[in-house]
């Protein structure tokens, strides 16, 4: 079930950047970036929460030797992809939102190796970095895309 939501998560951030470089339509092509945007940072947050759940789960799948000291760490780098998420908005809304696009473009992948570290040392289920690459690789190529398209 979790490889089907995750793709259907993703579809939202595929229309969007197909309907930013192929589609010409009425709808302004900074409306479409600010969707774009706003969805990738929604993204980001609920990633962050991801950390959260597995924090505050009563009885975790997964004891780890500290486990007080690997929820505090959750809980705490859990809060850093809601951040970014608000720059990367921030940025788009008050600046330019091809900025917030760079912004995503480098926190996604940040936060994956972040992930990925705390995989490594058995801190997230087996099958979590799997489908969190297949997802990152996905908003990494639409953003890249959205950023080549927007250059030139």
């Amino acid at each position: 079930m979790a490889v089907v939501l995750t793709m259907a998560g993703l579809l939202p951030f595929l229309f969007g950047a197909c309907c930013i470089v192929f589609f010409n339509s009425g709808v302004p092509v900074p409306n479409l970036l600010m969707g774009f945007v706003f969805y990738g940072a929604v993204c980001l947050t609920f990633w962050g929460a991801v950390q959260w759940g597995l924090a505050l789960d009563p009885s975790p799948s997964i004891i780890t030797a500290g486990a007080d000291r690997v929820d505090t760490m959750r809980l705490v780098l859990g809060i850093f992809p809601a951040l970014a998420g608000w720059v990367a908005a921030y940025l788009a809304f008050a600046w330019q939102p091809v900025a917030g696009v760079a912004a995503l473009a480098v926190a996604m992948p940040v936060l994956a190796l972040v992930e990925r570290e705390g995989w490594r040392r058995g801190a997230l289920p087996t099958g979590y970095m799997g489908l969190r690459w297949i997802a990152t690789a996905v908003m990494e190529c639409s953003l890249i895309i959205v950023l080549v398209a927007r250059a030139f």
